[in-house]
């Protein structure tokens, strides 16, 4: 597919990673870049945009150091945080550009425990992983060069990379033209990069129930964990892409329950002080859900809450044989890498698929839920983030930003996120204008 003995430009870089700037450069930057959401990380309006850095800080974040290398945050071998690494790598070009595909100048990105869970070898055993990999799913930022008709050089666009494949967190990336949306004038790059995997991953949660974008459903919708990433993002396209008439959500008391009721949940459960199986529980049929979105592993309590004709999707509990077979095949894997052998095969086969969803759970899930129990996950559609762009782009679903950091500190920001004690999603600021609104 390419030269031989010519660098992956999905990989973005060989092994060798150079040293990173100084610290003292590294605390100046993240004094004059790093911010909060408003009022204790409430969703960001589209007047609350955050401050342009200073013009010290936006030399110090440009690291354009004019060669063919660049910034990023990257590692080399599975493993915790200590194998996380910013540094500067090579610098995909435009003659890396293979048919259908842009080469981005990434204004912003965000991280996912997706990332976190990458890194620690969550899917070595599914699929051949290269190395180094560089962070990031979500990007957000402007064409360089392309070699896909529907974008031209200066477009500015957001999406989320296909499959297992980053790169977000770095300073240029490649990615499949088809899978970037265009991004709302009137919408930040750190805003939009907020959006796309959780985005993404909430509204195949949604079709799982059948539910139809822009359609008034009037469906009654639980989101569990409605303060994280996805949970934040579902509740307002609960309400506004697909016209639920009753969200509820579970989230702890304080700021994170008034947080999720500024995204549109009408009931918010205390998960520390109730048990929302219990709280929630009606012997009416009608005071059930349509819908209940699981997003931090509480599914397995929540078939008793499901009308008889409900749908129960989780991205964290039960994951099916169905739902691997599904990614593999949306998200194009096996044309970028390599899948172990014997792992498709198992997958497709009655007795692997049956010996897999019962030591998982999803066959018991299935037989509570009547057979209406599905696992997802997200992968790059450039489909949905047509639908998410407008969304955006009329208001109705807005960025949930907890924290942005610089490149410089990007091991801060996967530190925090990996915490767990995010309140929406956390950005990182890939070049000094990501952090400026769009006028």
């Amino acid at each position: 597919l390419r030269p031989k003995g010519q660098a992956d430009p999905l990989s973005l870089a060989p092994p060798r990673l150079e040293v990173a700037e100084p610290r003292d450069a590294r605390r100046q930057c993240s004094r004059g870049t790093r911010q909060a959401g408003p009022h204790r990380r409430m969703a960001l309006a589209q007047d609350e945009q955050p401050a342009p850095p200073s013009a010290d800080v936006a030399q110090l974040a440009s690291h354009d150091t004019g060669d063919d290398t660049m910034l990023a945050c990257s590692y080399s071998r599975f493993g915790g945080p200590q194998v996380d690494q910013v540094g500067r790598i090579r610098r995909p070009m435009p003659a890396d550009l293979e048919p259908g595909k842009v080469l981005i100048r990434v204004g912003a990105s965000s991280l996912n425990p997706a990332d976190y869970k990458q890194r620690s070898g969550e899917m070595k055993l599914l699929l051949s992983i290269q190395f180094p990999q560089v962070y990031g799913f979500d990007f957000a930022g402007q064409v360089v060069a392309s070699r896909d008709d529907r974008w031209q050089p200066d477009d500015r666009v957001f999406g989320m990379c296909k499959g297992l494949r980053r790169g977000g967190l770095a300073e240029y990336m490649i990615v499949d033209g088809d899978i970037c949306a265009r991004t709302p004038a009137n919408v930040s790059d750190a805003e939009a990069a907020s959006v796309p995997l959780v985005g993404i991953t909430s509204v195949l949660a949604f079709r799982k129930a059948g539910l139809v974008e822009w359609a008034k459903s009037g469906a009654r919708v639980l989101v569990t964990g409605g303060a994280g990433g996805v949970g934040s993002t579902a509740i307002q396209l609960a309400k506004r892409m697909y016209g639920a008439s009753f969200v509820a959500t579970t989230a702890s008391a304080g700021n994170k329950a008034e947080f999720c009721k500024s995204l549109g949940a009408d009931r918010v459960v205390d998960y520390r002080s109730e048990d929302f199986s219990k709280v929630l529980a009606s012997d009416n049929e009608e005071d059930r859900f349509d819908f209940i979105f699981d997003c931090i592993g509480e599914g397995k309590k929540c078939p008793s809450l499901l009308k008889s004709t409900g749908t129960l999707v989780s991205i964290v509990t039960s994951p099916s044989a169905l739902c691997l077979r599904e990614f593999l095949e949306q998200s194009e894997t096996r044309k970028f890498q390599r899948i172990t052998w014997g792992v498709e095969g198992f997958l497709s086969s009655a007795a692997g698929a049956a010996i897999l969803d019962r030591v998982t759970g999803a066959k018991s899930l299935r037989g509570k839920c009547r057979g209406r129990f599905f696992h997802v996950i997200g992968t790059g559609n450039g489909d949905i983030m047509e639908h998410l762009a407008k969304a955006l782009a009329s208001g109705d679903l807005k960025a949930s930003i907890d924290k942005s950091y610089p490149l410089l500190d990007a091991l801060q920001a996967l530190k925090h996120i990996e915490s767990g004690r995010a309140m929406g999603k956390v950005v990182v600021l890939c070049s000094a204008a990501s952090s400026s609104p769009v006028n």
